[in-house]
């Protein structure tokens, strides 16, 4: 049995909008996307503005990948609030506190 309490949370299609609220820490990332490279951006805010604190580039390539993040995730003081281009299909985030939005 594990000592943590990892949680996933999933957005789906175009969009902006917060996934986590409150601190946490995302360990990881799952998404799916079409055929055309794209961006997803992890805000560590409640509403997207300012520099994204982690970005994803999406290869040019329709399917399904995944991001362990190692040691102990990274940290978002705030929440974490998706912003994610077009051919972006779904996001699903693993996280350890906080809580899904």
């Amino acid at each position: 049995m594990s000592n943590s309490n990892i949680r996933t949370v999933t957005k789906t299609g175009a969009f902006t909008a917060l996934a986590i609220s409150g601190r946490t820490r995302v360990v990881g990332i799952y998404y799916t996307c079409n055929n055309t490279a794209s961006l997803i951006h992890l805000h560590n805010n409640t509403t997207g503005t300012g520099t994204a604190q982690t970005t994803i580039y999406t290869p040019p390539a329709a399917g399904a990948y995944d991001i362990i993040i190692p040691d102990l995730g990274l940290l978002f003081t705030t929440a974490v609030f998706l912003e994610c281009s077009a051919n972006v299909l779904s996001v699903t985030l693993l996280f350890e506190g906080g809580a899904p939005a």
